[in-house]
C-alpha cells in the first residue's frame, strides 16, 4: 500500500460550521433495513426491513417507482432513503416504522445514499452538478431546508457519504465519472483535509461503512468485501468469492457482524439477497429470501445504548 494522501480543500463550504453532537451508532441489534425491486422490472421498488434473526419481514413503503438505499437515524427511529417516484431520485426521510415519509431535497437530478449525522440534525448524500455526469457530496437539514453542497470537484465524482460516529469525519468514495476505479477518502469535517484511504489499482471500491466505534471500516472492492482499520492500514478480503457478486456493507450496531447484498453461494441463481457474517467473515448465511425481488445495499438499525 503506498502512503496516505493528505489534501487540503477550499470546498468545504458550510460544513464547517456545524458542531458535531458526538453521538454513536452503537447499541442492540435492531431491524435490518433494504430495498428490494422486481427482478422482471427494475423501475418498480420498496423499502423493506427484518429482524436480525430473518424473521418478522415487513414492507415500509409502497409507492410508485423505486425506493432504496435507506439509512438508520443514531437513535434507530427514522429511515432517510432516496426515491424516484416524483421523477428523479430524491432524498426523503420517513420514521422507522414506515411512517410520516416526507421528501428533503427536490434538485431534479440524481441524489443518492443518504446517512444521518450523529446528531440526527443533518443527512449528507450524493448529489447531482450541473454538467459531466459528475456528483459532489451534499448535507440537507434533516427538518427540511436548502441543501449545502459540500464539495466541488470539477472531473471527479464523489459517492456514498457516510458520517463517522463521533460526527467529525465523512467518508466516502470518489474516483472519475466512470467509476471504473474509484477509492475510500475521508474529509475532516473542521479542517477541510482529505485522506485517501485506498489505492487499489483493479478494484473500485464502493459502499463503506464504520463500525460503530470508529476504528473499522468495512467495504466492497473487486466484488468481495474487505474489512480495513479506520486509517487505510490492515486490509482483510473477508469473502473471497471471486465467481459471487457482493455489494454494500453495514456493520451491526455492536460490531460483531457485517450485512451485504450478494448473489451466487447459497443465494439461488438469478437471485440477489442479504446477507450476514461475523465481523471476520465467518459464518454466512441469506437473512430473508424473497424470490422475484433483488435485494439491494442494507442498513442496520441501531437500539438502546442510553437513548
Amino acid at each position: 500500500m503506498r502512503p496516505i494522501t493528505v489534501l487540503a480543500t477550499t470546498t468545504l463550504l458550510a460544513l464547517g460550521t456545524m458542531s458535531p453532537a458526538g453521538a454513536t451508532y452503537e447499541g442492540q441489534e435492531g431491524r435490518i433495513a433494504f430495498g428490494a425491486f422486481v427482478a422482471t422490472d427494475r423501475t418498480q421498488g420498496d423499502i423493506w426491513s427484518v429482524r436480525p434473526d430473518g424473521q418478522a419481514l415487513r414492507q415500509l413503503t409502497d409507492a410508485a417507482g423505486l425506493d432504496i438505499c435507506p439509512a438508520y437515524s443514531a437513535d434507530g427511529k427514522h429511515i432517510a432513503f432516496c426515491s424516484n417516484r416524483t421523477g428523479a431520485y430524491e432524498i426523503w426521510v420517513m420514521d422507522a416504522n414506515g411512517k410520516d415519509e416526507r421528501q428533503l431535497t427536490a434538485l431534479g437530478a440524481r441524489s443518492l445514499f443518504p446517512d444521518f449525522s450523529p446528531d440526527g440534525s443533518t443527512v449528507a448524500f450524493a448529489g447531482p452538478v450541473v454538467t459531466g455526469g459528475v456528483t459532489d457530496l451534499w448535507t440537507v437539514p434533516t427538518a427540511g431546508g436548502t441543501p449545502i453542497r459540500v464539495t466541488d470537484t470539477p472531473d471527479v465524482a464523489e459517492r456514498l457519504p457516510v458520517w463517522s460516529p463521533d460526527g467529525n469525519t465523512l467518508l466516502y468514495v470518489a474516483g472519475p465519472p466512470t467509476n471504473a476505479s474509484a477509492q475510500l477518502w475521508t474529509l475532516d469535517v473542521a479542517t477541510g483535509i482529505r485522506t485517501q484511504l485506498t489505492f487499489d489499482d483493479t478494484f473500485k471500491d464502493q459502499t463503506p461503512d464504520w463500525s460503530p466505534d470508529g476504528q473499522l471500516i468495512a467495504y466492497e472492492a473487486g466484488e468481495d468485501i474487505w474489512r480495513m482499520a479506520a486509517d487505510g492500514t490492515g486490509q482483510v478480503n473477508l469473502t473471497q468469492t471471486p465467481s459471487i457478486a457482493e455489494f454494500g456493507a453495514a456493520f451491526s450496531p455492536d460490531g460483531t457482524e457485517i450485512s451485504f447484498t450478494g448473489t451466487g453461494g447459497p443465494v439461488p441463481p438469478g437471485e440477489r439477497y442479504v446477507q450476514v457474517m461475523a465481523a471476520d467473515g465467518s459464518d454466512r448465511h441469506v437473512l430473508v429470501p424473497t424470490p422475484g425481488l433483488l435485494q439491494a445495499v442494507p442498513a442496520w438499525q441501531p437500539l438502546g445504548a442510553g437513548r
